[in-house]
């Protein structure tokens, strides 16, 4: 594990950590939660889930108000703080690779928004399937999505967002730099009074994978059935979809 690279992403999301929810203002929440919500119910009957990465807890707080006893991870203190003030609890600070919690503690382990996509590779991605399995009761739920190397090249290549708002200014650039990776890069003004403006600035980058890769690799961990969605549906996954969503059952 490249540990100085995910301290990166810590530092990331930490920066940008009270602008998030502006930032992601646009963003279908309820459609997304509602989905999890389907995909819970149709594989599992347990009531104890773990959202991994949970951010600013928009998905934690929706299931919550659902009655699931909900537990958050991020790696981002910044974000936790955010998601207490949905009233979020049983939040943790913490990374993927060492889940804070005993073996056979969740029904159900939630990840979304390309989290995993900050992962650098197989080997990191597979490790971080290892802790899921291990907290994972008998029978549990392994859900999670991720963009696809598609999306890179089609979309996020060259792509440039200009968003301004009453105090703030928040510029995107994205580009397709390596193979199987794309860098984000945001800046935030954020005015502080008349025209002076504080400067935030962070870079991010995101990892692909082949979907059969990832399939093999939940497969070589014990999971005993694995499908692969196209995001928002229950439609066959594959690699010319913008995002796809894993479903794995231990």
């Amino acid at each position: 594990m490249n540990s100085m690279r995910y301290l990166k992403v810590k530092d990331f999301f930490n920066k940008i950590a009270k602008f998030y929810d502006i930032m992601m203002r646009d963003m279908d929440y309820k459609e997304w939660s509602f989905y999890i919500e389907e995909i819970i119910k149709k594989f599992s009957n347990g009531n104890k889930i773990l959202d991994l990465a949970c951010g600013t807890g928009k998905i934690s707080e929706f299931l919550k108000n659902k009655n699931y006893d909900i537990f958050g991870l991020d790696i981002s203190f910044n974000m936790l703080q955010l998601a207490k003030k949905k009233n979020v609890n049983n939040l943790v600070n913490g990374t993927f690779f060492k889940l804070p919690f005993k073996d056979n503690s969740f029904d159900v382990v939630i990840s979304t928004f390309d989290s995993l996509n900050n992962v650098e590779n197989l080997n990191d991605l597979r490790n971080v399937f290892i802790e899921v399995y291990r907290v994972l009761k008998n029978g549990g739920l392994w859900t999670f999505d991720l963009n696809t190397n598609f999306v890179f090249i089609d979309y996020w290549n060259n792509y440039f967002k200009i968003d301004v708002l009453d105090d703030l200014i928040i510029i995107w650039k994205s580009n397709y730099v390596i193979p199987n990776a794309c860098l984000l890069k945001i800046y935030i003004f954020e005015r502080i009074y008349d025209e002076v403006y504080m400067k935030y600035e962070g870079e991010l980058l995101e990892f692909s994978f082949k979907l059969e890769d990832v399939k093999n690799a939940l497969k070589e961990v014990n999971f005993k059935e694995v499908k692969i969605y196209e995001h928002l549906s229950f439609r066959k996954g594959h690699e010319k979809n913008y995002r796809v969503q894993f479903v794995a059952i231990k």
